[in-house]
């Protein structure tokens, strides 16, 4: 094993010194082996993602690309942005026959978003940070838990990443290595990015890139960065756009899309814990081990070691991480609603630190600075042990909780697990753990997307719904369904689906010769009782599981009405 890293290490070595495109080729399939298993058959997820496909399903269907509706609502919480490429690939994905209800095409954009933003990591700091240094870096990015499961997930994330990503790559070059030759460059990457950024999430890369700049500035005590960048004419490229979409659905929506995304979404976000996603601070720092799991035992440690060894020698490099992060990292952490992917667009700069500390290792004597540097690594190896082992035990517990065993992918998993927590420790070069995360990542991530989460048919409750209708040749029946209103259901079942109440189940079951109800278990002879007049029910199946987005267990029965023929009507 040590012969092979070193082998693949001296490879990898010579090719990313001395060719862009090979190293580039190296992460793209990196990505592919991270992100592809599990694109196609984990199921629609609750609530964000199988909201984002309705919408984005509905704008293929009626062609109004300017308003987003979740069935009849307008959701007014983003920009169009990842609406646009979603139907984008949906509509190349119905050429080629596959059905509007299939996940994978809503899904690509994230995938491509996660995978671009791993190459503009590499290809927009290289010059920066070092060829080796910037590859490490984009691989740490790569193999992380949080951009892997960004990147199976139809919602804007991803794609935001991509674009802050870009952005920053071109205000660091415009900071670090201001030649008069490569400014236009680096202003079109940064511009070209914030105009992106904000057409897929709003004002979250304007806040990011403000924050950098004024801690740069400040660290500077010099405004030559921002005059740099020339805000005039370029910030016309972010303006031209944004404003025609803006525009348009300004007048469409009576003014109401500005209110609801900024005042209801983004401001009552920073005011309050929305919806239930409320922690105090320091939550973030706590569960980035797990989120960045397996590159968090190399990350956190190396990032540590990069800041200290960067500051030595590349301090505009150093303010500019810092001022990616640390600013950002601050106002996330007081801001009561929290939610893992928020600090996404920070885990960029923690990898180029880390990269520049797994080249440029330490060299400290012996004294009160080396033993203090050997508490990062500490801290971050007992965490990763941690996060490892919670995995190792927490999915065959899962298992055994969802299907009364454990099944040969949870068991896979755990083993993995166990024998990254028992061997990875042993290898002393960062650069051989740097591979040996990498693989870990890849098998862990394949089983888990792949084999594990979409049979675990407790959670899914929409997916076997649907199945059970499917199964008796009901799909083309006007669906309504009372208690269990998740997205899902909608993405699942159709756009016309009616969430409703039990009076509404009799309301629907009435107007419509044969239809599909579905209903809490408990309430099924209350329905059959109160429908015996008009309607023979007919109990297609039943489904008990767990519905994740309310924390509690469900007892659904999926029945089918007929009218009573009548007298009259023979």
């Amino acid at each position: 094993m040590k012969i092979l890293f070193q082998k693949i290490h001296n490879w990898i070595r010579v090719k990313i010194q001395t060719n862009d495109i090979t190293a580039s080729l190296i992460l793209v399939l990196l990505c592919l082996f991270l992100y592809l298993p599990g694109i196609s058959s984990l199921p629609a997820t609750d609530r964000d993602e199988s909201r984002y496909m309705q919408a984005t399903k509905q704008m293929v269907a009626t062609g109004n690309v300017v308003d987003i509706r979740f069935q009849d609502k307008p959701r007014y919480k983003k920009p169009v942005g990842i609406y646009w490429l979603q139907a984008t690939a949906s509509r190349m994905a119905k050429q080629i026959g596959i059905a509007s209800t299939e996940r994978s095409p809503y899904r690509l954009p994230s995938t491509i978003g996660a995978t671009s933003a791993v190459l503009f990591l590499y290809l927009g700091f290289r010059k920066i940070v070092g060829n080796l240094q910037s590859f490490c870096a984009a691989v740490l990015l790569a193999c992380s838990l949080l951009i892997v499961v960004e990147a199976h997930l139809a919602k804007t994330d991803a794609m935001q990443l991509a674009a802050i990503v870009a952005m920053q790559a071109g205000l660091a070059q415009i900071y670090c290595m201001p030649k008069v030759h490569e400014l236009l460059r680096a202003r079109i990457f940064f511009w070209l990015g914030l105009g992106v950024a904000l057409l897929i999430k709003g004002p979250v890369a304007p806040v990011l890139a403000s924050l950098t700049l004024a801690w740069i500035c400040w660290k500077d005590r010099s405004i030559s960065t921002l005059v740099k960048i020339q805000p005039w004419p370029w910030l016309l490229v972010p303006l031209i756009l944004i404003s025609p979409w803006l525009f348009s659905i300004q007048t469409l929506s009576d003014g109401q899309f500005v209110q609801d995304s900024i005042q209801q979404d983004f401001f009552s976000k920073i005011v309050s814990g929305q919806e239930s996603h409320g922690a105090p601070p320091g939550t973030y720092l706590l569960i980035t081990p797990f989120l960045l799991w397996p590159a968090s035992w190399l990350l956190l440690p190396k990032a540590w070691a990069g800041l200290r060894r960067s500051s030595e020698a590349l301090s505009r490099t150093t303010q500019f991480l810092c001022g990616w992060l640390v600013p950002a990292w601050i106002i996330f952490e007081l801001v009561p609603t929290k939610l893992p992917h928020y600090v996404l667009p920070l885990i960029p700069p923690l990898c180029l630190l880390a990269g520049i500390g797994i080249i440029q290792p330490d060299r400290l004597r012996d004294g009160p600075l080396l033993r203090l540097s050997k508490w990062p690594q500490r801290i971050g190896m007992f965490a990763w042990i941690a996060s490892g082992l919670a995995l190792a035990i927490g999915v065959p517990l899962l298992s055994i909780w969802a299907s009364g065993s454990v099944t040969v992918a949870a068991l896979l998993i755990a083993l993995t697990c166990i024998f990254s927590v028992l061997t990875l420790g042993k290898i002393k070069t960062p650069k051989r753990q740097l591979y040996a995360s990498a693989l870990s990542a890849v098998v862990v991530f394949g089983l888990i997307f792949e084999a594990f989460l979409p049979n675990l048919n407790n959670v899914w409750p929409a997916e076997q719904i649907k199945s059970i209708i499917d199964s008796n040749n009901f799909g083309a029946l006007p669906v309504a369904a009372a208690s269990y209103h998740e997205p899902s259901l909608v993405f699942n079942l159709g756009t016309d689906t009616t969430l409703t109440d039990l009076d509404g189940i009799m309301q629907h079951a009435a107007k419509h010769p044969s239809a599909i109800l579905i209903i809490e278990s408990k309430e099924v002879d209350k329905t059959r009782e109160q429908l015996s007049l008009i309607s023979n029910i007919f109990i297609l199946g039943r489904y008990s599981g767990y519905n994740y987005s309310k924390g509690k267990p469900i007892n659904l029965s999926v029945l089918k009405s007929d009218w009573i023929k009548t007298d009259k009507s023979k």
